[in-house]
């Protein structure tokens, strides 16, 4: 009878240390209200956003999209990666760009239910950074998925990215920690300003000379490209949503505006 307690004591033990609480990253949820996308590197909700590149504007795009998966999750809104984790003249295992970084405190479990962002075969990946541990290819564009990787290791940081354009529903780990990005994830801001007013676009505060002013309209494309020593003013003839992005030794700064 001791015999079986003993056992029943170190039974209830162990599964009470195996256990590891699950963090849910609902995309749905008011947590993530709906946006155009994200210009810098930022942690939200314990995740960790890394657009890359001044050009990239639309990285986690936020939108309102109704879907329905085999366990019957219902979701109301999408995460757009917009994308590839890495560029054309790069290499799959190292995203440079367009991709979701959490921390594991060890092992851990996470499930992403997402969706092809169009056709033909498109893969997921799940890495350190520099290997890919995980990946998944998969076709279509109509139904969603739910992808499921065991990840067993020691605290690291875990990468999920696409090799093109994936739009991801709601994510879900394990024993999570709290993700902290590196200098070379986050952009050093300059103090300088971006403004608008009917047309125009003015950029004033410069800090440095030979800034370069590149501004990318809502789909990502460059539309206008100048280098100034000094406050200058340009128009934008189109209507809409831009990205302003100023670079020099200063720094970096991406500004949204709205031309009218």
């Amino acid at each position: 009878m001791k015999k079986s307690l003993l056992l029943l004591a170190f039974s209830v033990v162990a599964s009470v240390n195996s256990f590891k609480a699950q963090t849910t990253w609902d995309f749905s949820g008011a947590a993530w209200p709906v946006i155009a996308g994200e210009t810098t590197a930022v942690v939200k909700n314990n995740l960790g956003l890394v657009p890359g590149p001044a050009t990239v504007v639309n990285f986690a795009q936020i939108e309102a999209n109704t879907a329905t998966f085999s366990d019957g999750y219902s979701a109301t809104k999408r995460f757009k990666l917009n994308g590839g984790g890495y560029t054309s003249t790069g290499v799959n295992t190292t995203p440079t760009q367009r991709h979701i970084i959490y921390k594991t405190n060890g092992n851990s479990s996470v499930t992403i239910w997402y969706k092809n962002g169009g056709a033909g075969d498109r893969t997921l990946y799940i890495g350190t950074g520099t290997a890919i541990l995980a990946s998944k290819t998969y076709s279509n564009s109509s139904d969603g998925i739910i992808y499921t990787y065991d990840y067993v290791g020691p605290a690291r940081d875990l990468y999920i990215y696409g090799d093109q354009s994936l739009n991801i529903y709601k994510i879900t780990a394990t024993n999570v920690g709290t993700v902290t990005l590196g200098v070379n994830d986050v952009r050093k801001d300059m103090k300088a300003s971006v403004y608008t007013s009917g047309s125009k676009v003015y950029v004033s505060n410069l800090e440095s000379k030979n800034t370069q002013v590149n501004v990318f309209n809502a789909n990502g494309s460059l539309v206008k490209s100048l280098t100034t020593s000094s406050d200058a003013n340009f128009d934008v003839n189109t209507k809409g949503f831009y990205i302003v992005n100023l670079k020099s030794e200063a720094g970096e700064k991406s500004v949204k505006v709205v031309v009218r």
